[in-house]
């Protein structure tokens, strides 16, 4: 019996839809599978980093550290590979060193964190890891930083500041000769608030003075499931004389739109005075701030909750306190379901800024990329990179966002994503625009970026 051709392809056809459904089935199981082993590996890493904070702790009650035990001098970095092209930013060669002398990261996935910066007109840096370790190299000679003393110890003496990932240094600046770090202090029992310490940089010893502290704390006890980690801010950079702090509301979501409150705001604050003035509101958690003192705009990142991160430009903004909008208007959504009236009240989340008065964002990201620091790659600020934590590169995140704005700076014309598999938790660029240093916090490395 001769087969007609439509029987032929139907036959075809239904083999076809066989096989996909049988390769859906395994890809399921196996997708479940590796969620399964990814599960257990992040749980086996939570109760790892518990146990060494736990050592950690037991050191520090001897007026010890543990990190000293591993390299008492310097903080020793391997070249890992050099002059590698990136993706989508092939003017950039990117080359990586590597540590495993720093121990503790300012969150879980995270092999190390720190924070870095340039000094003696870019050609030193100066490296502070996130539990307040010190030290410096030359820019030529980045497999070995000098460890430096410091008082910093007295200002920090609460056991959750060196054992837990939520707490710990946010951010450095360098200015001149004196260095900032922004911190998160206890100042009460259960109750927290920012304070910034300066010192002047010496290769000797690094003494540190209280320049600067929000005088109110955030309790933990509060009705909106305080976590310092994913609220704090504390990014800084230097305008004129002044800084620029930003601050998270610590996940009390109600003090970001509190104008009596300095918590879930962008601060200017005085080098002479120590006077601090809102500049903007309405923020949950800014992570990257960059001034332009030609177009005067300050352009910054911001934390989403579960989905909703955003790049926000605000243009004179020394002129109006604006409004930008958390936790009113957002593009993500809360963690949790079924929340209390009250809270949902407080914070709606709503799917549109404009529409309530607020700042819409230039760019948000859902789901969230886990947006960290921004720099300014061009003379004449109209491109920007951005980096990505997180833990998915399907989601962009692990990595670096480029972005182009228009003439006017306020809409992004051109947006690229640069994957690097790592959680990128700081960034700086030298003065000529030249150079970029990266710290990726997966593998506790430094990235250095050069330009062709």
């Amino acid at each position: 019996m001769k087969l007609s051709k439509d029987i032929i392809y139907g036959i075809i056809i239904s083999i076809l839809i066989i096989l996909l459904i049988i390769g859906y089935n395994i890809n399921k199981k196996n997708s479940y599978s590796k969620r399964n082993e990814i599960s257990n590996l992040n749980l086996q890493i939570k109760v790892k980093n518990k146990q060494l904070a736990n050592i950690q702790k037991k050191f520090l009650n001897l007026g010890s550290n543990i990190n000293d035990f591993i390299n008492e001098d310097y903080i020793k970095f391997s070249k890992v590979f050099e002059n590698k092209k990136l993706k989508n930013i092939n003017y950039f060669e990117l080359s990586k060193y590597k540590t495993e002398d720093v121990l503790f990261g300012g969150n879980y996935r995270a092999l190390a964190s720190a924070y870095i910066d340039f000094y003696n007109d870019d050609t030193k840096l100066i490296l502070v890891t996130s539990d307040g370790i010190f030290a410096t190299s030359e820019l030529n000679n980045l497999n070995k930083f000098n460890k430096i003393k410091s008082n910093f110890l007295e200002f920090v003496n609460y056991e959750k500041f060196y054992t837990h990932t939520q707490y710990g240094v946010k951010d450095i600046l360098v200015n001149d000769n004196d260095i900032y770090v922004s911190i998160i202090s206890q100042l009460d029992k259960n109750c927290y608030n920012f304070r910034l310490l300066k010192s002047k940089i010496t290769q000797k010893e690094l003494t540190f003075k209280i320049f600067y502290e929000i005088p109110e704390c955030v309790n933990e006890d509060n009705d909106h499931q305080y976590y310092a980690g994913q609220g704090a801010g504390g990014r800084m950079y230097i305008r004129n004389n002044s800084i620029l702090l930003t601050t998270g509301e610590f996940r009390n979501r109600p003090l970001a739109q509190n104008k009596k409150s300095f918590y879930g705001k962008i601060l200017e604050i005085n080098l002479d005075s120590k006077k601090a003035e809102v500049v903007s509101f309405g923020h949950r958690n800014a992570q990257g701030i960059y001034y332009s003192k030609r177009y005067d705009f300050i352009i910054s990142t911001e934390h989403g909750p579960k989905g909703g991160d955003e790049i926000n430009i605000n243009h004179k903004p020394f002129n109006i306190i604006k409004n930008f909008g958390w936790p009113i208007s957002s593009y993500g959504e809360h963690y949790y379901k079924n929340h209390p009236d009250k809270i949902l009240k407080e914070a709606p989340l709503n799917k549109s800024h404009k529409k309530f008065g607020f700042e819409e964002p230039i760019k948000y990201f859902v789901p969230s990329i886990g947006i960290s620091e921004i720099i300014s790659i061009t003379n004449n600020d109209d491109q920007f990179l951005i980096g990505a934590m997180g833990n998915e590169i399907v989601e962009q995140d692990l990595g670096l966002h480029l972005i182009k704005l228009d003439n006017k700076r306020k809409k992004v014309i051109k947006h690229k994503y640069i994957p690097l598999n790592e959680r990128v938790r700081d960034m700086i660029i030298s003065k000529d625009k030249k150079i970029m240093i990266l710290f990726l916090e997966t593998t506790s490395s430094l990235a250095v970026l050069r330009k062709k």
